[in-house]
């Protein structure tokens, strides 16, 4: 009898297993309604479902407190890497940046449970990478010379010293303009590079250097431009990579590339063999803006 009872067991198990479904999520920016109606939408449950969350989660919207609890009370159901929006947030708190007339972020700064939502996010990644889905989410993208081995090494190189007690030194030295990468990078340069690319990265010329203010449609830019992940010989074309689209690139589709775009809508990418999209248009009623 106990025999049968294993089995049982076991059977479950991996029936569970086979129903579970993991999707990916653009950029949330505050919008706590449109997220919600999104997971309706995906008929998202927790008991047996994960979500990869490409970051800025916060900004723009007027309901990023909502938002930052969400996705942090969904513990292990939820995987997020930072934006820039979160580092801008951080530095925000420590005073380290000056707030802009567009920021949504007070209701954060201002929360009982302020330390504990910032500490949280300080413990995020840049990168992750899930072997048995074959997918790798970040938020902007990965230079096109970094290999996949040395992507995972550069990350962690920053979340470690996000994560330790001395964090605001990172955030102080902080250059923002590093736009160009290389191998003898070290100390503030090294890991400002490392943030930038991870989370600001979009438009780059043929050499890599990022180019910090350029965004829009594939084609509609200065000659010598083009999206981080059109840069030949990129040592990460074999994976698959999730990445939010704030730059609205409307590029065709290209191999092993899934941007998730947050123009006018948010969208979700269910991960399996054949991946599939689903979007909730903005409206006024969601208070997109």
């Amino acid at each position: 009898m106990s025999g049968i009872i294993i089995d049982a067991s076991k059977a479950l198990w991996i029936w569970k297993l086979n129903i579970m479904t993991t999707y990916a999520i653009g950029s949330v920016k505050g919008n706590y309604r449109l997220l919600v109606k999104l997971l309706e939408k995906i008929q998202f449950d927790p008991d047996n479902d994960c979500l990869w969350f490409t970051g800025n989660l916060v900004n723009e919207g007027a309901e990023s407190l909502a938002v930052l609890r969400l996705v942090k009370d969904l513990g292990k159901k939820a995987v997020t890497v930072l934006g820039n929006q979160e580092l801008r947030l951080l530095a925000l708190a420590k005073g380290f940046e000056q707030p802009d007339a567009g920021d949504t972020l007070d209701d954060i700064l201002n929360a009982p449970d302020r330390d504990e939502l910032l500490k949280w996010l300080r413990c995020r990644s840049l990168i992750h990478h899930d072997s048995k889905l074959n997918f790798t989410l970040v938020h902007a993208g990965i230079p096109a010379e970094w290999s996949f081995s040395q992507a995972l090494t550069f990350g962690y190189e920053v979340e470690s010293a996000l994560s330790q007690n001395n964090y605001m030194a990172l955030l102080e030295n902080r250059e923002q303009g590093q736009s160009r990468w290389h191998a003898k990078l070290r100390g503030w340069k090294r890991l400002s590079f490392i943030i930038n690319a991870y989370t600001l990265m979009k438009y780059c010329d043929e050499q890599g250097k990022l180019d910090f203010n350029t965004s829009g449609a594939l084609g509609t830019q200065a000659e010598g431009l083009v999206p981080w992940y059109r840069l030949p010989d990129r040592l990460t074309s074999n994976l698959n990579i999730i990445f939010a689209d704030d730059a609205d690139f409307e590029d065709d589709i290209f191999p092993g590339i899934y941007p998730l775009s947050s123009q006018g809508q948010l969208s979700a990418l269910k991960l399996a063999a054949s991946p599939e999209r689903i979007s909730i248009a903005c409206s006024e009623e969601l208070l997109c803006k």
